[in-house]
């Protein structure tokens, strides 16, 4: 399987920003430049809820994920800006979705596989790693890893 992560960097964007709801987008700029301007400008706290819907993850587990309280997050209004960490957070989860299911085709796959402990982890699922940057990194890898047939 190629990386579309790297082979085709519009194609990701487009699709990660149809799991967030994302429709303004700067033009004219690279991905992740356009990335950086999304994320500073803060992501729409319904992404969260659109997010939700395509990933089949909980919200109370997103808001985890991303670093509020799910109170706090059902209080905003749908058009409430997240903060930049949050944004950040949401927008790497989407990207890790859309790597996932390019590598598993498809959402169900993915889940399956993020609730499965992994050996390559620590024995841990790596659904319960996601929660710092350290732990999406080490994430990342083992699908980078699958990805080119390397199971560790």
């Amino acid at each position: 399987m190629k990386n579309t992560l790297v082979s085709n960097p519009a194609g990701e964007r487009e699709v990660v920003f149809n799991f967030l709801d994302i429709k303004k987008v700067p033009e004219g700029l690279s991905t992740k430049q356009v990335y950086l301007a999304i994320v500073k400008s803060g992501i729409h706290a319904r992404s969260v809820s659109r997010f939700s819907l395509v990933s089949h993850l909980s919200k109370k587990l997103i808001s985890r994920l991303i670093h509020i309280n799910e109170r706090t997050l059902q209080r905003y209004s749908p058009a409430k800006k997240l903060d930049l960490n949050s944004s950040e957070r949401l927008l790497e989860l989407a990207r890790l979705y859309y790597f996932g299911i390019e590598i598993f085709g498809n959402s169900e796959k993915f889940n399956q596989w993020l609730n499965r402990e992994s050996m390559a982890m620590g024995k841990t699922k790596p659904i319960d790693l996601l929660e710092t940057h350290v732990g999406y990194k080490m994430v990342m890898d083992e699908l980078m890893r699958i990805e080119y047939g390397v199971f560790s």
